[in-house]
């Protein structure tokens, strides 16, 4: 019992603060995608991109259930040029060109990243948590 309970329980700390971490990951990444989403359809206001930035940040802590804070999320709304690394998100390979215009058309890069702590027995580690999202820009050509 005593070699035994020790053992267990660090296991199953470790399986709670795991899980816990991937259920974190997960709400992340769809926080991320439909804010991209959002972004995408959102119309870049007269005030410029700054205004659009705050409310794609906003939207995307707001899906996020409370895991994320407008601090936490980058949102960005560019041309592609194949190296651009805006919000720490690659270009996508053979980005669509704009079929009115032939150019290439514009996108929307959302990244997130938050920290985890997992823990397991008298190790704790903390991962940095992230996603990577990158969507089509759908209205008109910034």
């Amino acid at each position: 019992m005593a070699l035994v309970l020790p053992l267990a329980t660090g296991l199953l700390l470790g399986i709670f603060t795991g899980g816990n971490a991937y259920f974190q990951k997960i709400s992340m990444t769809d926080a991320a995608r439909d804010g991209a989403r959002y972004g995408a359809s959102l119309k870049v206001p007269v005030g410029g991109l700054d205004a659009w930035r705050q409310a794609v940040r906003g939207r995307v802590a707001q899906l996020s259930g409370g895991q994320l804070t407008e601090v936490d999320v980058c949102a960005d709304l560019v041309v592609p040029t194949g190296v651009n690394l805006a919000c720490g998100v690659a270009d996508p390979n053979g980005a669509a060109s704009d079929p009115t215009f032939l150019t290439p058309a514009s996108v929307v890069k959302v990244a997130v990243t938050k920290p985890a702590k997992l823990e397991f027995m008298f190790f704790t580690t903390t991962p940095n948590l992230s996603a990577k999202i990158a969507a089509r820009y759908e209205r008109d050509i910034i």
